[in-house]
């Protein structure tokens, strides 16, 4: 992978059409139209958690956006999330439905290349990126680092352990309508919807909240498609919920490559 250096890397907190975002870039190239990653954090961690993987993508040559999920740091309404598990999927569908408002503000200030967009994220965000890639025809390449292609599959099993005199206080209409909706940017629902587009994956094998099972499965079925013909899948036998720095770096060579070329 080629790099550029630049004097200093900018990290700048601002907002994308009422939207706050941490955005990077080389000061060399503050008004450059740029390729652009879109990259988000997981589930109650800062939004500064994805600068990891800034810094390498705007020595690669992106300019980097890094959204705060809805619920999270300044966009917190007071709620105790940790308190909330069952606010995880509107939170999610949130990001996902924001993401065009994103592009278009980037877009319309002369700042991204409306044909080099992509989207990577971790844990939460690694579904995210998912649901973007299943939603979002126009991004070019997508990394998903511990998340899941298969939300739906995954929110039911997080319902199955739900206790079941709490179970029983959940409409059942409302699970129904939750499902339906995390159905839209289900990936492993809707995989022709990748259409031979790039996309990275890593999980670790022992990874207990966020299961391995269910890339693996992903894999499984689809991995022989035509869909999924540029998509690469990276384990660690007995990795946990962490994403080891070597995949940090090969995720950064993925998008250069995939995105900036």
């Amino acid at each position: 992978m080629t790099t550029t250096s630049f004097e200093d890397v900018i990290v700048r907190a601002t907002t994308l059409d009422d939207l706050p975002v941490l955005h990077v870039f080389a000061a060399s190239q503050a008004q450059t139209k740029l390729p652009t990653i879109i990259d988000y954090h997981g589930w109650t961690t800062p939004t500064s958690s994805e600068l990891v993987a800034s810094y390498p993508l705007v020595q690669a040559g992106f300019r980097v956006i890094l959204p705060t999920a809805y619920l999270h740091g300044s966009r917190t309404d007071g709620t105790n999330l940790d308190h909330h598990p069952e606010r995880f999927w509107e939170i999610v569908g949130h990001s996902v439905t924001e993401f065009p408002q994103l592009v278009d503000s980037l877009v319309s200030r002369g700042l991204t290349d409306p044909d080099r967009i992509g989207v990577m994220g971790t844990s939460m965000g690694g579904i995210t990126a998912a649901g973007v890639m299943a939603t979002q025809p126009t991004v070019v390449a997508g990394v998903s680092l511990i998340g899941s292609p298969e939300p739906v599959a995954f929110a039911k099993d997080q319902v199955a352990q739900i206790p079941a005199e709490l179970l029983a206080q959940l409409p059942a209409e409302l699970l129904t309508k939750t499902y339906a909706q995390i159905d839209q940017f289900d990936l492993s629902a809707h995989a022709d919807r990748l259409a031979g587009r790039p996309m990275f994956f890593f999980n670790g094998t022992a990874d207990q909240m966020v299961p391995y099972k269910y890339v693996h499965d992903f894999e499984q079925r689809f991995g022989d498609t035509p869909a999924l013909a540029q998509t690469e899948f990276h384990h660690a036998d007995g990795g946990v919920h962490h994403v080891p720095h070597k995949m940090h770096a090969a995720a950064v060579d993925f998008l250069h490559k995939s995105v900036k070329k």
